[in-house]
């Protein structure tokens, strides 16, 4: 009885911190050389990483064992329904995401002024649209001199509670194309082991 009791209690603890909100701050910073920075809380702020961009590290050349051929990443993707599967997950993640705040601000500039009043006659009617929010605060704007010009900044906060993705996640995972594409993996490995 005490297993069943704590087995029960486990889930509850786990249902109730999947139910505690995941607050993300991005901030991104264009003037000269990019920087950028990504600030996680959980548990109302008493939980906080930050993400910073950190100097690259030479890699070390290390032959890996369990690597996947490009015939196997193919075959993947031909899976039937995958691709349709991994959109319908990424779009119901994207559902999940609350934006709390959004803040763009650039400055876009090709080396032909043409070629700028090109890109700006299709971003900006959509630029035009989305500034309109009294919510979010964005300004694209043209650049018509001769050089490239992308400066500017972005700020955004996003709020996302985990068990919301429980659901999307699920169908992901017991859907038919997933099935499919296990199978092709443990059918490749069992094909290199022979």
């Amino acid at each position: 009885m005490w297993v069943v009791a704590t087995l029960a209690s486990l889930a509850v603890v786990i249902v109730f911190v999947l139910c505690i909100p995941l607050d993300a701050v991005l901030h991104i910073d264009i003037h000269g050389r990019p920087k950028f920075q990504i600030r996680l809380a959980w548990l109302f702020g008493l939980v906080s990483k930050e993400i910073t961009r950190a100097k690259k590290k030479k890699p070390k050349e290390k032959k890996r064992k369990g690597r996947i051929k490009a015939r196997t990443i193919f075959k993947i993707l031909r899976t039937r329904g995958l691709l349709g599967q991994l959109r319908r997950l990424l779009w119901d993640i994207f559902r999940q995401l609350h934006i709390r705040d959004l803040r763009v601000n650039f400055r876009v500039g090709l080396d032909d002024p043409a070629d700028t009043a090109l890109l700006f006659a299709l971003i900006g009617p959509a630029t035009f649209f989305l500034g309109s929010s009294r919510v979010h605060e964005i300004r694209i704007e043209p650049s018509f001199e001769d050089e490239v010009v992308f400066e500017g900044y972005l700020h955004g906060a996003v709020r996302l509670v985990p068990i919301q993705l429980a659901t999307p996640i699920l169908r992901f995972v017991f859907s038919l194309a997933t099935i499919r594409t296990v199978k092709v993996l443990v059918l490749t490995k069992w094909k290199r082991k022979k």
